[in-house]
């Protein structure tokens, strides 16, 4: 089964404008946890969608040994707990993360079955061939879905689209003179774990794209990386390449 839900720049427009128009800021509602699947070290993050008793989730995580984000989609299911597949990174900003479907060396979709409660959620990630225990903890949240947003922690956001060379990390934080925005962008070397530099950026950075993860994405050029700040043609997002590969 497939979760995608594909937004183009004029359902972006029209949704941008919406949020702009109403006393309610926007659809972040994001919850980022840290912990362990079986023995391994994991970072994850989810998106929930609306408040339906099913409702879509988006999501990113990676193993902290090797530091290469795995697009989540997947659903909130009626006793609340989560589905989540394991997707391909979007081809373009304007796709979703695609679940391949079921097959002999891929029977397992949607490995991860999560269980929240409070800040601790548990579950478990199978393939069909072994069953790991998952423990996580969490360490960030964002939800902008009210009248102000709410931080907790620091966020950041593990986005769905890497370079060759670094896993893309957006930091976002509120202020009094900012609600909410993206802060800082992260280039963490996949390899080392460093982090080799932290770009910063101007109020409205990373709040277009409805899901969060893909704020920062692949450009043309394999040594930049297109953000979307606020602005643009009609309100949908003004996407610059920066420079960030050595």
């Amino acid at each position: 089964m497939k979760y995608n839900t594909d937004f183009s720049r004029a359902t972006l427009g029209v949704l941008l404008f919406s949020v702009i128009s109403s006393a309610h800021a926007g659809w972040y509602d994001v919850q980022n946890y840290a912990g362990t699947i079986g023995d391994l070290p994991v970072h994850l993050s989810i998106q929930m969608s609306d408040n339906s008793r099913e409702s879509h989730v988006d999501g990113s995580y990676y193993y902290d040994a090797h530091r290469t984000p795995i697009p989540l989609q997947g659903k909130r299911l009626a006793d609340g707990s989560l589905q989540l597949c394991e997707a391909g990174e979007p081809a373009t900003f304007g796709d979703s993360p695609k679940v391949p479907e079921a097959s002999a060396t891929h029977p397992v979709p949607c490995p991860i079955s999560l269980s929240v409660n409070g800040e601790q959620a548990s579950g478990e990630w199978r393939d069909g061939k072994k069953n790991l225990p998952i423990s996580l903890h969490q360490i960030g949240s964002l939800n902008d879905t009210g009248d102000s947003p709410r931080l907790g922690g620091t966020v950041e956001i593990p986005m769905w689209h890497h370079t060759k060379h670094y896993l893309l990390l957006g930091v976002y934080e509120s202020a009094s003179n900012c609600p909410l925005s993206m802060s800082r962008l992260r280039l963490v070397d996949i390899k080392s774990g460093r982090v080799d530099k932290e770009m910063k950026f101007p109020c409205g950075t990373g709040t277009v794209s409805t899901p969060i993860y893909a704020n920062v994405y692949r450009a043309r050029n394999p040594r930049n990386v297109t953000v979307i700040f606020q602005g643009g043609y009609h309100g949908m997002g003004d996407d610059r390449d920066i420079a960030v590969e050595r």
